[in-house]
């Protein structure tokens, strides 16, 4: 699904990189964004700056049923949110990053649920 690249960038930003490995930091970062208002808004903000093409929005706003001009806010909102609540997994994370699929769990944060 072409719809995996924007995402892929997207949760990159979530996962920081270091000696540990990438279940590990991701896991570290949910109390992170969870409790700081602040890494939250930097976490929203780092994916608003990644490019992303004109398709990639349009695929992304039949997820989260928004003009296109709403899109990319509403996305990175929905996805950190999704991170902090536990709703999107580590095992989400790996199937979009590792086998380009679109989880159940991230579908459904990504529409407001």
């Amino acid at each position: 699904m072409r719809f995996t690249r924007p995402m892929l960038a997207a949760l990159t930003l979530v996962v920081l990189a270091s000696c540990t490995s990438q279940e590990e930091d991701f896991n570290s970062m949910i109390p992170i964004v969870k409790e700081s208002p602040s890494a939250r808004a930097k976490v929203i903000s780092k994916c608003m700056a990644q490019p992303m093409q004109p398709e990639a929005l349009d695929q992304i706003a039949f997820y989260v049923k928004a003009q296109r001009s709403e899109v990319k806010k509403l996305f990175c909102q929905r996805l950190t949110n999704g991170v902090a609540s536990g709703k999107i997994t580590y095992s989400d994370f790996k199937a979009v990053f590792q086998k380009k699929m679109v989880t159940p769990a991230l579908v459904s944060v990504l529409r407001g649920r």
